[in-house]
């Protein structure tokens, strides 16, 4: 985008949320800056400067806006960069546990040199990457000391900082306030707790839906309003229960056998709930299908169903491959009964087991519980493969790279690489184009998928819930 002042303070003027995240208003006689559709009153023009990327305004000394959040705009053009190193590094960024993040982890992760990957940081986002991971910590920080009870010395090592002063000083720095002015209330001790922000339209309903057609009794457990599973990461072992609340909230209870940085945590949560979704800015885009209108205002707030993990996604979606929900269903629940670990640090839970690691998949033995050889050469093919490292389905590698080398494996096809790029890889624009029912909504109703870019997995979850 290329700076025109009057144009901008016209969007910033109307609060247009089309523009969120795609520049950065600051006001000089205050030094905030914020979103263009932050509710606070409007400055003069001649009060005003404009930012493409949230990390040029704090480099020119702004603080950001304690109203509308602006670090944490959808979409924001600092987060996503202009050439694939950078976009690598950032996703790296967003998916890496906080503790072990630094500009020589980065590089090496990237095999580039620290130095140039500053230079490449400095050339297209105006920052270099030491002041855009100090950002991000800092604002995962403020966000669970406004909505967790966790302890603010949980806070500060869950977020990637090594001393308490060290934490406190940086917080005081970039919000001019303590850590523990921002407390609601007192750390009680309370079983642990976090509200998530969404966007509304949310079409919670349909989600939960989505979800109780595949659950696996076992590990999974949904009612009308909520949410809950056991989980793993690395070697954590834990469960939760996600709730919707008012106002556009998503509260989160959870239980974690020892004590972790959270951060990977809050970040599956939000693959799951697609809590970084902008509702409003997809069906801006979508609407431009002129066919698409009558279905779009019937079908408000659809988010894409994510993954707690991409292994476990992609066995569920080679699982899945020309069987119904049902089949696929049962057929899981005897996968996660044979080789799935056993939950012991908590009898008080009705769910008993967690899905299989993929080093428990390449040792099963698969043959019994209703997989075709086929399937099972391709489930076993798939574990290997994340053993090995070849394959990471966390979102960090390159997406054109891991698509390639999942259609390598035998028995995954171009639809199951699409459908595991939309659940589990988290490309909006992913788009299984060879899917029957697809097809054949899209020649009844003369559509034109051209038009849907870069929203297509949206497009195609709206096609999906479509009843012709």
């Amino acid at each position: 985008m290329k700076l025109n002042p009057t144009e901008f303070y016209r969007a910033h003027l109307a609060k247009d949320p089309r523009f969120d995240g795609k520049f950065f208003v600051a006001v000089k006689t205050t030094g905030i800056y914020c979103r263009p559709i932050c509710p606070a009153k409007k400055a003069k023009l001649e009060n005003l400067e404009f930012y493409i990327h949230a990390y040029q305004a704090e480099a020119a000394g702004f603080r950001p806006c304690l109203r509308c959040r602006p670090e944490t705009a959808s979409g924001s053009a600092a987060w996503i960069g202009t050439c694939a190193t950078t976009r690598r590094a950032l996703r790296i960024m967003e998916n890496s546990a906080l503790e072990r993040l630094s500009v020589k982890y980065l590089a090496d992760k990237l095999g580039i040199s620290p130095r140039w990957l500053r230079e490449l940081f400095t050339q297209q986002l105006g920052a270099n990457p030491q002041t855009i991971l100090l950002s991000k910590k800092l604002d995962v920080a403020k966000n669970l000391l406004e909505t967790s009870n966790l302890s603010i010395t949980d806070i500060a090592f869950s977020s990637g900082f090594q001393s308490i002063r060290r934490f406190n000083d940086a917080f005081k720095l970039k919000f001019s306030k303590t850590p523990s002015s921002f407390r609601n209330e007192p750390f009680s001790g309370k079983e642990l707790k976090i509200q998530l922000n969404y966007r509304p339209p949310y079409d919670w309903s349909r989600l939960i839906s989505f979800f109780g057609n595949r659950s696996i009794l076992q590990m999974e457990l949904i009612t009308e309003n909520s949410y809950q599973r056991l989980i793993t990461y690395g070697d954590v072992h834990g469960w939760f229960k996600a709730t919707i609340c008012k106002p556009n909230k998503i509260e989160i209870e959870f239980k974690l056998n020892k004590n972790t940085n959270i951060i990977e945590f809050i970040r599956r949560i939000k693959n799951i709930f697609d809590l970084d979704c902008d509702p409003m800015a997809i069906e801006h885009t979508l609407k431009e299908d002129k066919q698409l209108v009558p279905f779009l205002k019937t079908h408000q707030g659809l988010r894409i169903p994510g993954g707690w993990d991409g292994f476990e996604l992609a066995i569920r979606a080679i699982i899945g491959q020309k069987i119904s929900v049902k089949g696929a269903r049962t057929t899981l629940s005897k996968l996660v009964t044979h080789c799935g670990e056993k939950q012991h640090f908590d009898k008080t839970l009705p769910l008993t087991n967690f899905f299989p690691t993929p080093d428990s998949i390449i040792r099963a033995d698969l043959t019994g519980i209703g997989l075709t050889t086929a399937k099972i050469n391709s489930i076993k093919a798939l574990a290997q493969e994340i053993v090995n490292g070849n394959i990471v389905l966390d979102g960090t590698a390159d997406f054109e790279d891991t698509c390639k080398k999942l259609l390598a494996i035998k028995g995954i096809g171009p639809w199951t690489v699409q459908y595991i790029a939309m659940r589990a890889l988290r490309n909006p624009d992913a788009f299984p184009e060879t899917d029957l029912e697809l097809q054949k909504k899209i020649k009844h109703f003369k559509l034109h998928p051209a038009q849907w870019a870069p929203w297509r997995a949206y497009a195609a979850l709206l096609l999906w819930n479509i009843k012709t």
